[in-house]
């Protein structure tokens, strides 16, 4: 087989198909990425048994065949190439030949005849749905960093996907804090797996999202019990789900509050940077609201390093208050805010804090306090 295509192209594939291999895997073969042309299309595919990716690439395409190389090898080669170069792939023998006007390189590889068949979810139209792929994109986005990096309870280590008629429901939380997204306006009904509710691996979530994140249009969103595929322009990615319950969460999120505060996103990220130099190993600062003086402060203490204060301009609304919060987590969820305005919610230093963008009920963000 022989694939003429641009450095650009090839890069963007072989660098999503390798974050779906490793080398503490099972099979050798499955740290390895696969090379496949086949009905003069050209696919770059790589499974880790967990997640699946295949990535379509245009280019000039002649004979049929398919190989595994390394991955690593491959990406690393095509970052070293100058910019705007066309590549021409070619195997040779046991060999990977890779030619550009100045260069030419051979990779070994390995008999693809061990590489496993990336899954494909054979679903009833009930089965599936459609939905924009930017609003998948800022679903994902907009709850991965509420996950719990461990697995020892593997449940809170997932992206939490909830379909209600005409909403897609997006949540993640590590028991301190909580992220919930919703998208509306979505043309399907919802089914009983989907209505359940269904969790994916953090991990594949995040690749599942740096893929879907160059797509455009629609994605086909295909799911049974133990599997979920996403498929989009040119994109195939499929991953494992988890097994348990999702914690009950809605009960958590308030409908009233004793004290809330609107502030400026922009005031209220500047504060929080400051103080942060000073908080402590668990980033604990401290928020106090006094509402006959119209007083909104952030507060930090570090006995090795210093403190600081900051009064923010804000709106308030409600009873005083003293709490301990972590800055990290509360900073977190300003990379998705699109608002200029945000709202903190509380009812009293032993609730959480719940943020949401004003005009903007779409977006929920639990903070638990912390103790003193």
């Amino acid at each position: 087989m022989r694939i003429e295509s641009t450095k650009d192209n090839l890069r963007r594939a072989v660098s999503f198909a390798t974050k779906a291999t490793g080398k503490k895997l099972p099979l050798q073969i499955l740290g390895q990425i696969l090379l496949e042309v086949k009905n003069k299309n050209f696919f770059i595919k790589a499974t880790n048994l967990d997640l699946g990716i295949e990535i379509k690439v245009s280019g000039k395409i002649q004979g049929e065949g398919r190989v595994a190389v390394s991955g690593t090898l491959l990406e690393n080669h095509l970052n070293n190439l100058p910019e705007q170069t066309m590549v021409t792939l070619e195997t040779t023998g046991n060999n990977l030949s890779i030619t550009t006007p100045g260069s030419t390189t051979l990779i070994t590889t390995l008999p693809a005849g061990d590489f496993p068949e990336i899954p494909h979810i054979l679903t009833k139209g009930e089965m599936s749905i459609s939905i924009d792929t930017s609003a998948l994109v800022i679903g994902l986005r907009s709850v991965l960093y509420a996950a719990s990096l461990t697995d020892l309870k593997p449940e809170l280590s997932t992206v939490y996907l909830k379909g209600e008629e005409g909403e897609l429901i997006f949540v993640a939380t590590d028991s301190f804090r909580l992220a919930e997204k919703r998208i509306t306006d979505q043309k399907f009904s919802p089914n009983e797996i989907l209505e359940k509710g269904i969790l994916i691996p953090l991990r594949n979530a995040v690749e599942i999202m740096r893929v879907l994140d160059e797509s455009k249009g629609m994605t086909k969103v295909s799911f049974n019990k133990n599997q979920i595929s996403f498929e989009a322009e040119g994109s195939y990615i499929t991953s494992r789900l988890v097994e348990g319950p999702f914690p009950a969460y809605e009960h958590l999120l308030p409908k009233s509050f004793s004290t809330q505060i609107v502030v400026l996103k922009e005031d209220l990220i500047s504060a929080l940077r400051l103080v942060s130099v000073f908080s402590d190993r668990f980033h604990q600062i401290g928020v106090k609201i006094i509402s006959e003086d119209a007083l909104f402060e952030l507060h930090s203490k570090n006995q090795d390093a210093g403190e600081a204060t900051v009064k923010i301009d804000a709106t308030i609304e409600g009873e005083g208050l003293d709490i301990s919060l972590n800055a990290r987590y509360l900073s977190d969820c300003f990379q998705i805010i699109s608002k200029d305005s945000v709202s903190l919610g509380f009812n009293g230093k032993d609730k959480a804090l719940l943020l949401r963008m004003v005009g903007d009920r779409s977006f929920s963000y639990l903070v638990m306090p912390l103790h003193k």
